[in-house]
């Protein structure tokens, strides 16, 4: 899902392509394809968008374990536990 930003600027764009889905959905940022009218380059971009978008939230919310190994360290743990 992209930001409501984001999909007026697509819709304001490329209207026949990205058509806001109604209701609540929509005004968060949920928006239709019309394949049948988006180019490959088209299409791509938006998914990248919304990829990206995705990817920036995933990293601001990645809990942090207190006293978590590193995964090296956890493998040295095991090897001189043998």
């Amino acid at each position: 899902m992209i930001t409501p930003e984001q999909q007026a600027a697509f819709v304001a764009e490329a209207p026949e392509i990205f058509v806001p889905i109604p209701g609540g959905w929509g005004r968060n940022g949920a928006t239709h394809v019309v394949l049948a009218k988006a180019s490959e380059d088209v299409l791509l971009g938006a998914l990248r968008t919304a990829w990206k978008l995705r990817v920036e939230k995933n990293q601001k919310s990645k809990p942090k374990r207190a006293g978590a190994k590193p995964a090296a360290a956890q493998e040295r743990t095991k090897r001189n536990k043998r």
